[in-house]
């Protein structure tokens, strides 16, 4: 079941995209950041969250690729069903030359399906990074069914500083409730591997079309 979840939260937070820079980790100052560990040059961290027993979360983590190849990825979501396993169906209700408006549909094995709303934005910070970033919004055209558990709380963002010609250091920033019954802690373990398998999910995407650009 934790497997399950993990699956889940992956998706979630890589195709969704709080406010520009690190505003977000401004909004509970009072809370210090935990380390919880590192591993292959990815640096995890967790904290409380105000209201919640889920943990906010966030990594850091520097590898080969661009901002805009990130970006890029980013913002492909018609594709993304076609690339991950477990997104089955997403939809740009809107979209402008910053950010899009989309609804999104996950399928894991078990695990109650979910849905959900996410406004993406793109936000070029004056020291040359790029921040994708994400809320959650509501719209008519999907409305809530007994087929999904409509996720309502979702939000965060990635920050992508070009550190070398072909390298970028990512910031990662997520909170998130997935719903459903299972417990607490469970749910704090998935979100902690989701984010490290989220981001090395993204390198190998860049690679991927990096190698495929060159057939």
């Amino acid at each position: 079941m934790q497997k399950i979840l993990i699956f889940f939260i992956v998706f979630l937070q890589f195709f969704s995209v709080f406010a520009a820079d690190d505003s977000a980790n401004k909004t509970q100052n009072a809370e210090k950041w935990k380390f919880v560990g590192e591993e292959d040059g990815l640096k995890l961290y967790e904290r409380n969250h105000e209201g919640s027993d889920i943990k906010e979360v966030k990594a850091v983590v520097t590898y080969q690729g661009t901002i805009q190849e990130a970006v890029d990825i980013m913002f492909d979501r018609l594709k993304h069903p076609q690339i991950f396993k477990y997104i089955t169906f997403s939809d740009v209700l809107k979209k402008n030359d910053k950010c899009d408006w989309s609804y999104n549909q996950i399928s894991v094995p078990v695990a109650s399906n979910r849905d959900y709303y996410v406004k993406s934005c793109r936000v070029d910070n004056k020291d040359g990074s790029v921040s994708v970033t994400w809320v959650p919004f509501d719209d008519p055209k999907y409305p809530v069914t007994d087929k999904f558990v409509r996720v309502a709380d979702n939000k965060g963002f990635y920050k992508f500083t070009q550190v070398e010609p072909d390298k970028i250091k990512v910031d990662y920033y997520i909170y998130n409730d997935p719903g459903g019954s299972l417990p607490v802690f469970v749910k704090n373990i998935a979100a902690r591997q989701a984010v490290k398998d989220t981001l090395w999910t993204l390198h190998k995407e860049i690679m991927k079309r990096r190698a495929a650009s060159k057939k």
